[in-house]
C-alpha cells in the first residue's frame, strides 16, 4: 500500500528566457519572471525571481520550489514581465503548462514560445524550464559527544 507521505515530492523549477521581446526604447529589456498556480479556478501568485537588467536571454538564479503531487493535475502560468520602475512592468509574454509535462518533458528541461491571450502568432521569445527534483531523506542524524 502507497502511503499518502509518498505521493508527493518537492520540486525545483529553474527559468531562462532566450530571445524575449525587447520592450524598451534605449536599452534592452529587464526581465523578471513569475510563477502563478491556479487554486480553485484562481492563479495565485508562487514567487517571482531576481530582475535581470538589459538582458533579452537570462538565466535566472532565483529558483521556485513547488509540490508535485503525482494524482493530481496542477496547472502553472509563467509570466515573463520587463520591470520597469519600481512595481511598473510591461508583459513581455506568459504560458500555461501542467507540472505532468514539466516532469515528462525530454531530460526534464521544457522549452514553449511566450505568447500574449495566447495568439501564438506574435513572437515574445522562448521559456525554458529546468525541473530537478529534491532529494528527501527518513534519515536522522545521531551526534555523540565524548569529554
Amino acid at each position: 500500500m502507497v502511503q499518502a507521505s509518498n505521493m508527493m515530492q518537492q520540486v525545483n523549477l529553474f527559468v531562462s528566457g532566450r530571445k524575449l521581446k525587447d520592450l524598451d526604447t534605449f536599452s534592452k529589456s529587464d526581465p523578471q519572471c513569475r510563477l502563478m498556480e491556479k487554486k480553485n479556478g484562481q492563479w495565485v501568485q508562487v514567487g517571482q525571481t531576481e530582475t535581470i537588467m538589459n538582458n533579452l536571454n537570462p538565466d535566472f538564479k532565483t529558483s521556485f520550489t513547488v509540490a508535485y503531487y503525482f494524482e493530481k493535475i496542477q496547472q502553472f502560468k509563467f509570466v515573463m514581465v520587463d520591470v520597469d520602475n519600481g512595481n511598473n512592468y510591461d508583459l513581455i509574454g506568459e504560458v500555461e503548462v501542467t507540472m505532468g509535462n514539466l516532469m515528462g518533458a525530454s531530460r526534464q528541461t521544457w522549452t514553449s514560445n511566450l505568447t500574449i491571450n495566447g495568439n501564438t502568432a506574435v513572437n515574445r521569445g522562448q521559456i525554458i524550464v529546468r525541473t530537478e527534483a529534491i532529494e528527501q531523506s527518513n534519515l536522522v542524524a545521531k551526534w555523540c559527544l565524548r569529554w
